[in-house]
């Protein structure tokens, strides 16, 4: 033993079946040097990253990585709901009508004003009217729309419609997102429920009661609804007022908005899908807390040299550790992370030895302080 002492040059810092160097660490303050004396050969243990861009860089701390399953975590996908009616007005001219080009349900309308600035744009097919229209370049105009198709069974359809931009002169209706759902027939009026809700305005649970048995006209103190089927397909129609100082305001009178019956016969019509979660790969689940590391130790000529390697927490400790010698150094064959004791939603990726600390903690949180210690024994 002595022999073999003075030709590797090694101190004996703990015996643990022949010869033992004990380094500690901790995850925010390490120390990975186990020094000799300068007339001896030193025997250093250093964590090293074990892949990304500073791969077999010396570790400052050794951060711990909380595994996390990640279903339902990616960005959902929304269906919002689409335009009723879009429409965009040509220049002002003074001495003559302009034409305004309307998008009605899909289908477009070329519409002349009836006089000059009359605001009242209709050929044979539809009838639109403006409460105002600035054309002005610098102002991004929101102005009341009007509109009524005969053949729709459509009249005097009201929306508050916003220009896309200041000088575009192109409108659309705000959008509503609308969810209505009404009992089953029955010999007595029936009770609906109206959800409608912008990014400006929300108001759920509205309660309305069908005003006479089989109308299908549902009315409360502000709101008013009547189901449509138009060539075959449902439609809504929707008067709604808010209270102001001066008196109700009208948002919306008698405006139609296309919308679908969710899972029928559910009775439940809508206008826009609810948020469709998506989930997270493994790799997107890599966060800035997953760094996985090695051990690399200086000053022992070999593997064959090495009799065994253990790390340890106070939880948790890896004793079947192999290595292979790179650039002089022997460098361990596996990779390691830190996960949190206990309970994980998730578990650890393949490919790397998760070991366990006592430290519960969050991507938000700085995590405790624990000891990760590593003793190596040789032969």
């Amino acid at each position: 033993m002595k022999a073999w002492l003075d030709r590797f040059g090694i101190v004996i810092v703990g015996v643990v079946a022949g010869i033992s160097v004990v380094v500690g660490c901790s995850h925010l303050n390490m120390s990975a040097t186990a020094a000799k004396p300068s007339t001896e050969k030193e025997v250093n243990i250093d964590f090293v990253y074990a892949e990304g861009k500073n791969i077999g860089e010396p570790m400052t701390y050794l951060p711990i990585f909380t595994p996390q399953d990640g279903t339902d975590k990616g960005v959902p996908i929304y269906v919002p709901p689409v335009a009723a009616i879009s429409f965009a007005v040509s220049p002002i001219r003074p001495s003559a009508p302009r034409a305004a080009i309307v998008t009605y349900f899909l289908k477009q309308y070329t519409v002349i004003e009836t006089s000059p600035n009359s605001l009242v744009f209709t050929n044979s097919e539809a009838n639109l009217v403006l409460d105002s229209l600035l054309s002005d370049p610098n102002v991004q105009e929101r102005i009341g729309a009007s509109i009524t198709i005969p053949a729709l069974g459509i009249t005097n359809a009201t929306y508050t419609c916003t220009e896309t931009s200041a000088d575009s002169s192109v409108f659309e209706n705000n959008r509503y997102g609308l969810v209505f759902s009404l009992g089953t027939p029955s010999d007595t009026p029936r009770t609906a429920l109206l959800d409608i809700d912008t990014s400006a305005y929300a108001d759920y649970g509205e309660e309305l009661i069908e005003t006479t048995t089989g109308t299908g006209v549902f009315t409360n103190s502000n709101y008013s609804v009547r189901l449509l089927e138009i060539f075959g397909q449902p439609y809504l129609s929707v008067t709604a007022r808010y209270e102001h100082s001066k008196g109700f305001i009208y948002f919306l009178s008698n405006a139609v908005f296309f919308v679908w019956e969710a899972a029928p016969p559910s009775s439940v019509f809508r206008n826009f899908n609810e948020a469709i979660p998506t989930d997270l790969t493994a790799d997107q689940l890599k966060m800035g807390d997953f760094t996985s590391w090695r051990i690399r130790i200086t000053g022992v000529s070999g593997p064959s040299l090495i009799s065994q390697v253990t790390i340890s927490t106070t939880v948790d400790s890896v004793s079947q550790i192999s290595f292979s010698k790179v650039n002089g150094a022997l460098l361990s064959d596996q990779k390691f992370i830190l996960i949190p004791d206990g309970d994980l939603e998730a578990e650890p990726p393949a490919g790397y030895v998760a070991i366990r600390s006592d430290v519960i903690t969050s991507r938000k949180e700085n995590p405790k302080v624990d000891n990760v210690s590593v003793t190596v024994s040789c032969k």
